[in-house]
């Protein structure tokens, strides 16, 4: 299966890149199936994917600053996911698999293989339930009105590791409909992205094993993780005050196996933020 990521013009985001692809490619070698999405213009940002020899795909997005409320644009790149089925270079494939790039690939994902959701399957989030501020939404496509309306309260799935089932989206311009949909809610959505799947799809989405998108602090996260997601604090997040309480369990070792597939001059980057991090710390 194809394991897709998408990126924006964030240094860091490019730096995550690299460790997930690595990851996967530890367990699958050559045979590692991946495409980046890549949204913007950056030289640095394409020459550090080719230079990877990570296949790229560069998507103009519809979902953009132009019609997306401005709360969103610091996030803009969360986006790109949920245009994937739009991508000439996956017209081929009915089923991928989405993640963050905050991930690493711990043990093989043959069995999603066997996994056919109607339209996109998630592992429910780990942290909270979340209470949506609107009872409803509405929104116009093709000149018809629509309302989608909210469950209280609602255990939202997380949208870091999500099968897609492209071949769906796909027909009868279902896309399209979704599309319309999250750029006339984005100035009431709570949780960008990810509200926008929840919301829209509801119950419609196929539960996935928590195994498939495992933050280190679970329990089981080492032994059982299949892929480990740094919801929260990443590798280099070690100061930081905010992601204290989600620096436990196997974070640290999680951690480790991660920097042990940077080179010098990334294990230098990640030094850098976290000489940054440990500053603003000591300020605080």
């Amino acid at each position: 299966m194809k394991v897709v990521f998408c990126l924006d013009d964030k240094p860091q985001y490019l730096l995550l890149l690299k460790g997930a692809v690595r990851s996967l490619r530890q367990i699958y070698g050559s045979r590692a199936s991946c495409l980046a999405v890549y949204g913007g213009d950056s030289r640095e940002v394409i020459k550090g994917i080719e230079t990877e020899d990570i296949p790229l795909a560069r998507h103009k997005p519809l979902l953009n600053r132009e019609n997306m409320a401005p709360c969103t644009h610091r996030v803009m790149g969360a986006f790109l996911k949920l245009e994937l089925s739009l991508l000439p270079e996956l017209a081929n494939d009915e089923f991928v698999l989405y993640c963050d790039t905050d991930v690493f690939f711990n043990r093989p994902i043959d069995g999603l293989e066997e996994i056919k959701p109607a339209y996109l399957g998630m592992a429910r989030e780990q942290t909270a339930v979340f209470y949506p501020e609107h009872e409803s939404f509405s929104y116009t496509h093709m000149g018809k009105e629509y309302t989608v309306p909210m469950p209280f309260p609602i255990w939202t799935y997380n949208s870091g590791v999500v099968l897609f089932n492209l071949g769906r989206l796909r027909s009868r311009g279902y896309i399209h409909n979704f599309l319309d949909f999250c750029w006339q809610v984005s100035d009431r959505i709570g949780n960008f992205d990810q509200s926008m799947l929840n919301y829209f799809f509801g119950k419609q989405v196929t539960k996935l094993s928590p195994l498939y998108n495992c933050p280190p602090y679970m329990p089981n996260s080492k032994e059982e993780g299949v892929i480990v997601h740094f919801h929260g604090p990443k590798p280099w997040d070690i100061h930081a005050p905010l992601w204290k309480d989600l620096r436990i369990g196997h974070f640290d070792y999680f951690r480790n196996r991660w920097l042990e597939l940077m080179g010098p001059e990334e294990l230098e980057q990640v030094k850098e933020m976290e000489e940054v991090q440990r500053k603003q710390h000591n300020q605080g």
